[in-house]
């Protein structure tokens, strides 16, 4: 393991099981601290993730002139700071401040971090260094929903406090790296000078034309799980009968499922420039989405959940691999990635609160399945017009 992996996979690992124990965590402070509805839960979400995206787009030149291993500390440093003010707070409007910092501050670590990691790798050391990552922050979100559903049924602030000293503990863990770990500077001109020599475009650059049905892909994902997960801990408490602890081992589940394809994914490279697995997999995205408002018994709704954290890792892993492969600018891609995941989970969270507020959980959960049948259909035709122009090695990396 190289020096930047030393840095960067347990950092990664750290501030997912922040990022996965706040976002349940939210939910039950909302509610039973600042008496929130279900709308004003979905809003808030899409806060975070509207902020995430505006960061990521707006202040990538900004960014980009750091260096990786400095923005990724403000990054952790900022979310820690920002959340670990919201248990003190007394408004929900204030809530609402912090959380939009919290997802500027989020906006320093990602995008950096991915692009830091995968510079200089193509082929088979790109998907292993990737599949690598992917491995560590799916395996913090695994931990940090059963977490939360476990500290929250104590007191409804636990989940945030525990958030904000994962990540405060992540900016330590960074800052002792930095005088203890060799060769971390290794790279820092090159980097400097790359900044100052590429475009402004993020899109300009060498790559695989199947990014563009990844990015699509990877939007419906996001937005289901925004639609879905905003509410669903209000839904299984309400209707089904779940207790707090019983919601977050659902959720735990769907997590370990997530990792556990993320690592299959990356020790696999038969999925690597084919659109048809992409295609199938948001199909039965859809038809599993469609079916959560027919099971009632933890089990099904276990198996489900189950199934939706499979399709969304491979979406996950086909942008993320898709997008970045041939390119010359991988910060400015991964920020692509960030920012179209983010979109989706602020349509999807959004949305949610407020179809769930006035249709009901049935209706929600039979939206959310049209999303990735949609753009299923987007990718279809993708796929059909750029094979018709560029052949059988439309999707191979290009300049």
């Amino acid at each position: 393991m190289g020096p930047k992996e030393r840095v960067g996979f347990p950092a990664a690992v750290a501030c997912a099981m922040g990022i996965g124990t706040m976002a349940l965590g939210i939910v039950f402070f909302a509610r039973e601290v600042h008496h929130a509805t279900p709308t004003q839960i979905g809003l808030l979400a899409a806060t975070w993730s509207l902020c995430y995206i505006l960061g990521c787009l707006l202040l990538r030149s900004f960014v980009d002139r750091l260096l990786p291993r400095h923005s990724i500390l403000c990054g952790s440093l900022g979310m820690g700071l920002a959340t670990g003010m919201i248990p003190w707070l007394h408004s929900l409007p204030a809530v609402f401040v912090c959380y939009a910092l919290y997802g500027l501050s989020t906006s320093f670590f990602w995008p950096p971090l991915m692009g830091w990691l995968s510079t200089g790798l193509e082929g088979k050391a790109l998907n292993r260094t990737m599949g690598h990552f992917n491995l560590c922050w799916s395996s913090g979100s695994i931990v940090g929903p059963a977490l939360a559903g476990f500290l929250a049924r104590h007191d409804p602030r636990w989940p945030i406090m525990a958030g904000a000293f994962l990540y405060l503990a992540t900016a330590g863990y960074i800052v002792t790296a930095l005088h203890t770990v060799r060769h971390l500077h290794v790279g820092d001109q090159a980097h400097r000078d790359a900044v100052a020599s590429r475009p402004s475009s993020a899109a300009t650059g060498a790559g695989t034309l199947l990014r563009f049905p990844s990015w699509a892909g990877l939007f419906a994902a996001y937005a289901v799980l925004g639609l879905i997960f905003n509410v669903f801990p209000l839904a299984a408490q309400d209707h089904l009968g779940f207790d707090k602890p019983t919601v977050g081992l659902l959720l735990f589940g769907r997590a370990l499922a997530t990792t556990a394809t993320l690592l299959i994914l990356g020790k696999t490279t038969r999925w690597h420039y084919r659109s048809g697995q992409l295609i199938t997999g948001l199909l039965a995205f859809a038809v599993t989405v469609g079916l959560l408002p027919l099971s009632h018994s933890i089990p099904a709704v276990g198996f489900l959940l189950v199934l939706v954290g499979v399709f969304s890792a491979q979406s996950y892993a086909n942008s993320l691999f898709h997008g970045v492969s041939g390119s010359h600018n991988r910060a400015a891609r991964m920020a692509i990635h960030e920012s179209l995941l983010s979109a989706g989970l602020i349509c999807g969270g959004a949305l949610g609160g407020l179809l769930y507020q006035h249709a009901g959980y049935n209706v929600l959960c039979l939206v959310a399945g049209t999303i990735p049948a949609t753009a299923a259909t987007i990718a279809l035709i993708m796929t059909f017009v750029l094979v018709r122009k560029g052949g059988s090695s439309a999707y191979a990396p290009s300049a």
